[in-house]
């Protein structure tokens, strides 16, 4: 967290338009994947209409301005019209692939505008039209990359457990439905477990997304570049 109140204001404001970009794209991604599938419940209650705020939680936005990371309202689906195991997968990739898309394209535009000099810095206001431009070009990159990967954790809760869950339910259904009663505990005692580790200087969050992030990272700006808060980077490029 910031030891200046001024500098984490100020990074936060430039990361608002990526906040509005990144949470209903992930949302809106998972609603296209289940509706292409067959599934209309989500178009049937208006999920599909450009309201931003139907895609929000409170918790979910706080954990965004506080980590950098975090998660959306949920749209309702009717799984039993997913297709198989293949469906199951496609629906829960659909969020992070949605993020991965956005990623790519506000990465290449940030890419374009570091070779034109630009220098992005999200806790100054002392910079060029062209630097603010490339500053909020790169949170929205970055945001986007964020939720893509911290959404891939194979974590209870998360698309990353979705498929896990999916592929090897019916070798161990017992384990799966305890893991599902419990999901609300195991995430909170992960969450107090990375606030523990925050609070002792570990880079426990960053350490786990590293692996997702990074690699996209690095082939799409030509390194990898984290956020003020967040930087799931290795250490020497971070």
């Amino acid at each position: 967290m910031f030891s200046d109140p001024f500098a984490f204001l100020l990074s936060i404001v430039f990361l608002l338009p990526a906040i509005v970009i990144a949470v209903p794209a992930h949302e809106l991604g998972h609603v296209i994947a289940a509706t292409a599938q067959g599934d209309q419940t989500a178009r049937n209650r208006g999920y599909l209409r450009p309201e931003p705020r139907q895609f929000f939680t409170p918790y979910g936005l706080l954990m965004i301005i506080f980590w950098k990371v975090g998660w959306g309202a949920q749209a309702p689906i009717n799984e039993y019209r997913l297709k198989g195991t293949w469906g199951r997968i496609a629906y829960a990739l659909g969020g992070p692939v949605a993020n991965l898309v956005l990623a790519i394209v506000f990465g290449l535009i940030t890419r374009s505008l570091l070779l034109q000099g630009a220098f992005p810095s999200p806790t100054s206001l002392h910079n060029t039209p062209l630097g603010y431009v490339c500053t909020v070009t790169e949170a929205i990159f970055f945001l986007n990359l964020s939720l893509f990967a911290f959404n891939l954790l194979p974590v209870p809760g998360f698309d990353g457990w979705r498929i896990v869950e999916t592929l090897f339910r019916t070798r161990n259904p017992r384990f799966f439905f305890d893991v599902s009663s419990r999901t609300l505990q195991i995430q909170q005692i992960l969450l107090l477990v990375v606030f523990a580790a925050q609070f002792i200087g570990a880079r426990l969050l960053d350490t786990v997304m590293i692996p997702f992030y990074a690699p996209v990272a690095t082939l799409i700006i030509g390194t990898c570049i984290g956020y003020p808060g967040l930087s799931p980077c290795p250490l020497s490029a971070g």
